[in-house]
């Protein structure tokens, strides 16, 4: 009778764990259907003046420019806070991107525009963005004939998968929890799509 009894509360426990564990990937799951639908995303887009190599490397160059003036959009809680980030710190981040040009020795001129934009389909940590329109910042440099490049500003994606690993920036204290936040949130999804018990969901 012992043992009937301990190996039924052994099966209430086992399944205890299970429910709770199918709610927590649950829980992340829906977390990253909103967090990473295209309607709450902000896309990052850079294009070079020309497939010249000097243009190319300049082109990263001043990508990571613009990550560096745009960590504080980790702090925007959706798509339409961090539009609004972009709008409040245009001109200062067309000032940066000129700069870094000025720095190479280059005077092209640059385009910064704020809207929607085609990109091809593209896969990332989080999944697979369908091809289509999406909302995104968008610096052409010079005459914007080369190869472009692009990644999600929001979520921060750009700058969670591209800066040094476990380095925090310098953000006011609210923005370094969200970081934190997000950077964890990040790690954990990858982990369950990993693990293939969540499958990948497109939103268009």
């Amino acid at each position: 009778m012992r043992v009937r009894i301990g190996f039924a509360v052994l099966l209430i426990i086992i399944a205890g764990l299970s429910l709770a564990g199918s709610h927590w990937l649950k829980g992340v799951r829906d977390r990253a259907v909103f967090a990473f639908a295209t309607g709450n995303l902000l896309r990052l887009h850079v294009v070079a003046n020309s497939n010249d190599p000097v243009d190319q490397e300049l082109k990263l160059m001043v990508k990571e420019r613009i990550l560096r003036e745009t960590r504080g959009i980790a702090g925007a809680r959706n798509r339409r806070e961090a539009l609004a980030f972009l709008a409040a710190n245009r001109e200062s981040l067309a000032k940066a991107v000129e700069e870094e040009l000025r720095k190479h020795g280059r005077t092209e001129p640059v385009r910064l525009e704020i809207g929607r934009y085609p990109f091809p389909e593209k896969s990332y940590p989080f999944g697979v963005l369908p091809a289509g329109a999406y909302h995104a910042l968008r610096v052409v440099l010079g005459e914007g004939q080369g190869e472009n490049w692009w990644c999600v500003l929001f979520p921060p994606v750009c700058h969670l998968t591209t800066g040094e690993p476990g380095k925090m920036p310098e953000l006011p204290e609210e923005i370094r929890l969200r970081w934190r936040a997000w950077e964890e949130f990040l790690r954990v999804w990858a982990q369950v799509k990993e693990t293939g018990l969540v499958a990948g969901r497109r939103e268009s």
